[in-house]
This record gives structure tokens, sequence and C-alpha cells, in this order.
């Protein structure tokens, strides 16, 4: 009977301890502008962080390690990194799956498209002068979409620095 008796109380020991509720802990994130002005940008981007931001900034994922490659020794083996920079901007904006507002959201609401889009390339609210201009552009002018905001944003020099 006692040999019967000690592997019940272990057993019955362990399925009290596995049985206990573990702790849930809820982390909140507090949401915090990075920059106040394009005059904080003050590092220049490697071409490797360039290249992840972009791709990130467009497809909201991390890019491979064999297409950051790619990318990176274009980029390295020609001489003004500016034009290729572009080249590279126009592709990823060019793919699908590229997570980018519509032609239609961006009209419905002009204010909050170039907001968010200033937060998401940028890292910072535009400026009153610079809310005012993008607005008052793409208001006036039909042919203007979203690729080509994401374009004139991404390959501007403050997008080149952080």
């Amino acid at each position: 009977m006692k040999k019967l008796v000690i592997p019940f109380l272990f057993s019955m020991l362990l399925l009290q301890t596995a049985c206990n509720k573990e702790k849930r802990y809820i982390y909140q994130v507090q949401e915090q502008e990075l920059y106040q002005s394009a005059n904080e940008k003050q590092t220049l981007k490697t071409t490797t962080q360039f290249i992840s931001i972009a791709y990130s900034d467009l497809f909201g994922t991390t890019i491979t390690n064999s297409e950051l490659t790619k990318f990176d020794v274009a980029l390295q083996a020609f001489g003004d990194k500016a034009v290729l920079q572009d080249m590279i901007v126009k592709s990823l904006l060019n793919r699908s799956g590229v997570q980018i507002p519509s032609d239609n959201a961006m009209r419905a609401d002009v204010a909050a498209f170039v907001e968010g889009t200033y937060l998401r390339i940028y890292n910072r609210k535009p400026n009153e002068f610079e809310a005012w201009k993008m607005k008052d552009l793409i208001e006036k002018n039909a042919d203007i979409t979203v690729k080509m905001v994401y374009y004139s944003l991404m390959t501007s020099e403050e997008y080149r620095y952080y």
C-alpha cells in the first residue's frame, strides 16, 4: 500500500503545480514622435539602412537577406547613390504587395493622408506649411497619385538622413 501512496502523492503534487494559471503581463507602448523637424536629422543612412527602412515603410515587414544583399551590391557598385536610391524606391513602389493607401482614400481625407504619410515616412508630423502645401497640391491636381507622393517623399534629401 505504501508503494502506491508515494507515487500517487507525487503525481498529485505535479498536477497541482502544473495546473496553476500563468500570470499574464500586458505591456503598453506609448506612441512617440521621433523628430520635431527635419533639422534634427543629422546622420546619413548607410546603404543597408536606406534599403531596409524603405522596404519596411512600403511593405510593413523586413526585407529578406538575399534581396537586401542584391540591392546593397548594386548601390555599392554604382557611383551616384542618389540615382540608384531613386530607382530602388521606384521599383519597390511598383511591386505588388505594397501597403500604401489607395488614391480614393487619399482624396477622401487629404489632411489625414498627409499627416499619416509624414509620420510613416519621416517619423514626424508635417509643419503647418508642409501640411498646407501638400494638401493644396493634391486637391488642385487630380493627376497626383499616392505613388507619386510616396516617391517624392522617399527620394527627398530628408529621407536619406535619420
